[in-house]
């Protein structure tokens, strides 16, 4: 098409050019004329029709859409990161919670307590060896004994938050996987001891509370080789699987100061007094008490802000509700009373950029280790046991000291039932869970 284009401007050029040199000139001159300006009007045509060409072929050569194709997104890598000792990015966990076998058979067994020492290190920004010596406790329902393993986890993090938003060791969140392998030896009523081998997986996730300090929560799932609880007699799978998590602190070692810093700390100390009611939501209580379980839940606490925040609060507790009423009308209470570690993060500051405020909004969450009594006519029943605590406090600070606060709060209070039988394969235990749910108002001093 541009050929032909070419070919037209020069045939109307040339015939314009030929015509007007046969009016301005005689027949012989004329036809040398038109012959001549012709020549010159196809030469110059033909020329531009080559530059024109060349052009469009180095045009075409100086830009290729093939090389700009196919391009990696912009990744952002943050801040360098020091290496320069090897102290650097190290770190050291203490860390605890509960775990659960997976029944197979005919045993089932109660939520356990784990207990994790812990020693890593960071290689590079995004990935990490960790080193933890284990202990674990599980309470089997079947026969009312303990299985107790030892071991150690050798796992393998990758941290997920700075390989999309960069290396910011002041970030506050952060959210890494935790992948490996576990080995435990068991132990089971005086049996011949068990070793064991497991595959595990989960996902860190760290809040930086303090300089060189994380609080972190650590929810994992195992499979473990055949026998670690001792189910062999009864279980023909070649595997076990328990799942559960650990809940804890880790202190990082830097020789670079430019890399300890987190949100500012504000240091404050407090002491708080509180009470409320409380009633017990689960099914079979509630189903037959509904609201006239209702007790009473008293708590004092002492904690502090580490940062403007997270905060960490102990807190000792007694609580009560009614859980039974027999036929004659007599009605029976259940006793609560132990101990609570909880982390407190207040959303208000959070989304204020870490400003403190009068009003202040903690999210309340942490293990609970405690004590239960369910009165009976006859046999008490009395229950040692590790449980999940939460919820969320209303605080307004009156003065420059002083807060009151109201605190709706939950428990979950796992425990077990065992019944005296003959036949030793027959299930005679039952796990339960105790839902208790109280609305406290409180008084806070800051010291």
């Amino acid at each position: 098409m541009k050929n032909m284009d070419i070919s037209g401007r020069i045939l109307i050029s040339a015939a314009a050019l030929l015509i007007s040199v046969c009016l301005s000139a005689g027949p012989a001159d004329g036809r040398a004329a038109a012959s001549a300006a012709v020549s010159d009007t196809v030469s110059a045509a033909v020329s531009a029709a080559d530059t024109a060409s060349t052009a469009a072929e180095d045009s075409t050569e100086m830009f290729n859409a093939l090389d700009y194709s196919l391009q990696k997104r912009y990744m952002d890598r943050g801040e360098p990161f020091v290496k320069s000792r090897f102290s650097d990015n190290t770190f050291l966990s203490i860390h605890a919670g509960t775990e659960q076998y997976v029944p197979f058979g005919y045993s089932t067994f109660a939520w356990g307590a784990s207990m994790r020492i812990s020693y890593g290190k960071w290689f590079d920004a995004y990935n990490a060896l960790r080193i933890s010596l284990a202990a674990d406790e599980h309470f089997n329902n079947q026969d009312k004994q303990r299985v107790w393993g030892y071991g150690i986890d050798v796992s393998h993090m990758f941290n997920i938050s700075r390989y999309f938003g960069g290396y910011k060791p002041g970030r506050f969140f952060e959210i890494s996987t935790v992948e490996g392998l576990k080995y435990r030896y068991t132990t089971y009523k005086g049996d011949r001891g068990i070793n064991a081998v497991g595959i595990h997986g989960g996902f860190n996730l760290k809040m930086n509370v303090a300089r060189n300090l994380d609080f972190f929560v650590e929810p994992i799932v195992t499979c473990y080789s055949d026998g670690v609880d001792h189910s062999g007699p009864w279980n023909w799978r070649i595997y076990d699987i328990a799942y559960g998590g650990t809940m804890g602190f880790s202190y990082r070692f830097h020789s670079d100061k430019d890399i300890e810093r987190g949100p500012d700390s504000s240091g404050e100390s407090f002491v708080s007094l509180s009470a409320g009611p409380q009633f017990q939501n689960s099914a079979l209580v509630y189903e037959k008490m509904g609201l006239r379980s209702m007790g009473g839940h008293y708590v004092i606490s002492y904690g502090k802000w580490f940062s403007n925040v997270f905060a960490l609060r102990v807190s000792g507790f007694f609580s009560h509700d009614r859980w039974i009423e027999y036929v004659g009308g007599e009605r029976r209470s259940t006793l609560y009373y132990g101990a609570r570690v909880e982390g407190m993060l207040d959303m208000v500051s959070l989304c204020s950029g870490g400003r403190r405020q009068r009003l202040s909004v903690p999210v309340i969450f942490g293990p609970e280790i405690g004590g239960m009594t369910k009165r009976e006519l006859e046999n008490d029943i009395r229950r040692a046991y590790l449980g999940l605590s939460g919820g969320l406090q209303v605080k307004y600070r009156v003065s420059g000291r002083f807060s009151v606060f109201v605190e709706p709060h939950f428990s979950i209070v796992p425990y077990s039932v065992v019944e005296d039988v003959l036949d030793p394969l027959k299930n005679v235990g039952t796990n339960y869970y105790d839902n208790t749910i109280s609305l406290n108002l409180g008084v806070e001093f800051s010291l």
